[in-house]
C-alpha cells in the first residue's frame, strides 16, 4: 500500500486485519499515548519511542525511537510470519529508517529472503521505488489509497 502521510493507511489496515483471519504481523498505530506496535495476532502494544533513559536511540528526522521496541517488533514479524495460520504478513510501515537498515529491515530481510506468507508492506507514497529497490521487490502489487 502507497499512500500519503496521515491518510488513514494504519486504520484501514487494521479494519481489513480484522476481518482477515489468516492475517499476521505488526501495525503501527498513532495512540493518545503516543506511537505503538501492535501484534495483529494478539493485540498486545508496546510502545515506540524511545525514553529518556534510552542510551542509544534510533533517531530519524523529529522522532527518536527505542531500539528495544524494534527488537521486539522484529522478534514478532518473524514468529508471525512462522506460525502455520498465516497467509498475509503485514509489516506497517517501511520507511526513512528502514532504507538505512535499521528499523524493522532486519526482519523484513529475513522475510523476503524465505519462503513465506504473502507480504503486505505500508510504503508512504514518496518511498515507494527507493523501498523496492532496497528490498529487491522485483514482483509487486501497489493498492493506491483509497482503493
Amino acid at each position: 500500500m502507497a499512500c500519503p502521510i496521515r491518510s488513514g493507511k494504519t486504520t484501514r489496515l487494521a479494519a481489513w486485519a480484522a476481518v482477515t483471519p489468516e492475517a499476521a504481523g505488526l501495525l503501527m498505530p498513532d495512540t493518545a499515548a503516543g506511537r505503538v506496535f501492535q501484534d495483529i495476532g494478539s493485540g498486545a502494544t508496546w510502545p515506540t519511542a524511545a525514553t529518556p533513559d534510552d542510551a542509544n536511540p534510533l533517531l530519524i528526522g523529529r522522532f527518536t525511537f527505542s531500539r528495544a521496541a524494534f527488537v521486539r517488533a522484529n522478534a514478532a514479524l518473524l514468529a508471525a510470519a512462522r506460525h502455520p495460520r498465516t497467509r498475509w504478513l503485514v509489516v506497517d510501515e517501511i520507511g526513512p529508517l528502514e532504507l538505512r537498515g535499521e528499523g524493522l529491515a532486519p526482519a523484513l530481510r529475513q522475510l523476503l529472503a524465505e519462503p513465506c506468507a504473502g507480504v503486505v508492506l505500508v510504503v508512504r507514497e514518496g518511498l515507494r521505488e527507493a523501498v523496492a529497490a532496497e528490498f529487491g521487490l522485483g514482483d509487486f502489487t501497489t493498492f493506491e489509497y483509497p482503493a
